[in-house]
């Protein structure tokens, strides 16, 4: 999981942006919804959160912990 959360919190590039202050930026979980064709209430209870907009950062930490719970799943 060390691996996967330093990538999850590393400031850098993104698709030619920097990702300084994009943490303050919220991201619809309806958004994602339509994008991964996951129904909204699935998203939420993956990645452990009751909003209905997730901030970057936090996305990014989710994210890390939900993959990394998936690698130890499959190993």
């Amino acid at each position: 999981m060390k691996a996967t959360m330093t990538v999850a919190t590393e400031q850098g590039t993104v698709r030619g942006e920097t990702n300084s202050g994009m943490g303050s930026q919220s991201v619809p979980l309806s958004s994602l919804s339509e994008m991964t064709g996951f129904p909204i209430d699935f998203i939420k209870s993956e990645l452990l959160v009751n909003e209905e907009e997730i901030s970057l950062d936090q996305l990014r930490l989710s994210m890390a912990s939900y993959l990394e719970s998936t690698l130890e799943e499959i190993k």
